[in-house]
């Protein structure tokens, strides 16, 4: 039987879904035959195999990119159709840019861009990427839209780090990426430390996975997690993909939810997956689990039980299964994970230290994504921003926030220093781009800013702040304006739910916690209120997490009650509905209670006047009869007295008698 032979292979990212499907069937419409996932694999077969057979016999590959990291199954199927490429270089390879998405640096050199992000159904765009697939040049005006569309995509991340996909773009660090591909092939517990703002994250995700997923001595899957406030549920969401691709997002909702029980209750072990996830991926040897932000273990989940059982999920994976871990950690925190024996056990001589960038690397960093653009910077204009960098470790995020400003700001490809100038060079950029922000804002908006960026920040005990993610539903629907714009301007980023379907938002990174005055104030100002925010959510979740028989035991009592509704009268429109609706539930029980202790007073009350009652009457009736004793004594006495004398009278006259 011939092999079928497919026009094009979409390759997306499973929550894309829906916006993939409608091209799809857009593009069969046109005639063209179209390999999607879940119209051709068999159930039952290998699924891995099968989209490689597919991608093989295809004639082009649409790369769909939505909103958030691509997965990472789409993340192979992309090198393999780069690789491809590389070996045939008039096999397409197609950009399609979905709506949300963030454009991918690593595209940058395709001839062909589709920008769906505006107008998904746009017929004339569906025709040009149907002429693409076909390998048939664009036409004048097909690619007067594809140079606008690649002249939109800024070869800086801004405040965000870099993702795998991004790769081609990351300069500056190839001594790092090099030490740290050499130890995690010889160890399978890794901790990637330095200080915020050292590009922790880029490094592992922007150099080291791309390294490793192109290593062709170790054939590796990679899964990246950030712990949040419950780690154990965000380990499920990120591995169960690749256990079960195929599956609708309600059913996704639902099985990440039992997975992620199973681990908590020990009846599924992280190994256990992992094997069974390999097992079906043939021919990949080895998973590598990168935890993200592990300093979010210390921050967001609150509970020491979670913590540990966590951490030991990962411990164990990594010796008695072929799991690799890597995690990246504020220096700051390196403490706090050493606190606990058999993680320090494990971190010894497994730590790599990723200091601040020297002028040279930072150089590199500036000016080689500026080659792959073609964009040129005013002479001088690069060494006023390595001097202004100086050697400081966090200064990494704002100078890519500068490079994106002065992109922003470009002149006819040209990066000026008026430009540089305005946004206050380096140090004041952040701030001053937040309070120009602001300042558009009306006041009712800006008291909605300072509610949002209150959500996404907490406090450390020993006075530093750091950012969090909330939901959307924390933020709540009358902010939600404001939010989407604080989001367009890159001041906050937004993320996709995964495995609970809730998308969260945070600040796009914490360089603007730590240069912004105006919210160092808020914070500040709100630091108790916050503090008391963060213990309170503990007992939140234990709240929403009990079953309803035992909800009543998990609420607020004494000076926790008294202290939260301190804050619900102070802090009211600060509070999530949830928080809210637990303080007043344990103020309804408290009330309840209080009512029923009077009750059972009085019930007392009412029982002792009783008892007094019942005892008085006694007492009467004891008092009534001892008189009546005594008159009855008293009376035989003196009858027993008078029968006495009676005798003797007798006995005397009777003597007498005889005489």
């Amino acid at each position: 039987m011939p092999e079928t032979i497919y026009d094009v292979f979409l390759s997306y990212h499973w929550r894309d879904h829906p916006h993939v499907e409608k091209i799809a069937r857009s593009l069969r419409e046109q005639s063209l035959r179209v390999f999607l996932d879940r119209w051709y694999l068999h159930p039952g077969r290998p699924w891995p195999q099968e989209l490689e057979h597919a991608m093989h016999s295809c004639g082009s590959v649409a790369v769909c990119v939505g909103p958030g990291e691509m997965g990472p199954w789409q993340q192979r199927e992309a090198n393999m159709a780069l690789e491809r490429q590389a070996r045939d270089r008039h096999f397409p390879v197609i950009p399609v840019l979905l709506p949300g998405s963030d454009a991918v640096l690593g595209f940058l050199g395709q001839n062909t861009w589709i920008d769906l992000r505006e107008h998904p159904d746009d017929p004339n765009l569906i025709a040009v990427l149907r002429s693409a697939i076909r390998g048939e040049l664009p036409g004048p005006e097909a690619r007067e839209e594809i140079q606008k569309t690649i002249n939109s995509i800024c070869p800086y991340r801004g405040l965000l780090f870099f993702r795998e996909e991004d790769a081609p773009f990351f300069f500056g660090r190839d001594t790092a990426i090099r030490k740290l591909a050499e130890e995690i092939r010889s160890r399978n517990f890794l901790a990637v430390v330095g200080a915020s703002g050292s590009g922790k994250s880029s490094v592992v995700r922007a150099g080291l996975v791309p390294t490793l997923r192109q290593s062709s001595d170790r054939i590796w899957e990679i899964v990246t997690i950030l712990p949040g406030d419950r780690p154990l549920h965000a380990l499920a969401a990120a591995i169960l993909p690749l256990l079960e691709p195929e599956m609708t997002e309600t059913d996704r909702l639902v099985e990440t939810n039992k997975l992620s029980r199973a681990l908590e209750t020990g009846d599924i072990h992280t190994r256990d997956v992992v094997e069974r996830i390999l097992g079906k991926q043939q021919g990949t040897e080895r998973l590598l689990l990168v935890v993200d932000q592990w300093e979010e273990l210390y921050t967001l989940t609150t509970s020491e039980d979670v913590r540990r059982h966590f951490i030991d999920e990962l411990l164990e994976a990594s010796v008695r299964a072929p799991v690799s871990v890597i995690l990246t950690l504020r220096g700051d925190f390196v403490g706090h994970a050493l606190a606990y024996r058999a993680l320090a056990d494990r971190l010894q001589g497994a730590q790599v230290n990723v200091g601040p960038m020297n002028r040279e690397e930072l150089q590199s960093a500036i000016t080689e994504p500026a080659k792959k653009v073609s964009l040129q910077f005013e002479p001088g204009l690069v060494e006023r921003i390595l001097d202004d960098a100086g050697d400081e470790p966090g200064n990494l995020p704002l100078l890519e926030f500068v490079l994106k400003q002065l992109w922003d700001n470009r002149s006819r490809g040209e990066l000026l220093h008026a430009v540089y100038n305005t946004m206050g060079r380096l140090q004041g950029a952040v701030a001053k781009k937040a309070d120009d922000i602001f300042d558009k804002f009306t006041a009712l908006e800006q008291q909605a800013v300072q509610r949002i960026f209150l959500h996404l920040a907490t406090a450390a005990e020993e006075g530093d702040y750091t950012r969090r993610r909330a939901s959307y539903s924390e933020i709540g629907d009358a902010s939600k304006e404001v939010l989407k714009q604080l989001t367009d301007e890159r001041l906050l980023v937004t993320s996709p739910g995964t495995g609970n379907g809730t998308e969260t938002v945070e600040v796009s990174h914490e360089a603007l916690i730590r240069n912004w005055d105006k919210l160092k104030t808020w914070l500040n100002e709100d630091r108790e209120f916050l503090l008391w925010r963060k213990r309170f959510s503990e007992f939140l979740r234990a709240w929403r997490r009990a079953a309803e028989a035992e909800k009543e035991g998990t609420l607020l009592r004494g000076t926790f009650l008294a202290e939260a509704e301190r804050w619900l009268r102070d802090r009211g429109d600060r509070l999530t509905k949830d928080e809210r609706d637990y303080i007043e539930a344990s103020i309804t029980l408290r009330a309840h209670e209080w009512e029923a202790e009077q009750n059972r007073r009085q019930h007392e009350l009412e029982q002792a006047q009783k008892l007094a009652e019942e005892q008085k009457l006694r007492a009467d009736l004891q008092t009534y009869a001892n008189r009546r004793i005594r008159s009855f004594l008293a009376a035989f006495m003196i009858g027993t007295l008078v029968a006495v004398i009676s005798a003797l009278i007798f006995w005397v006259y009777v003597s007498r008698s005889i005489e």
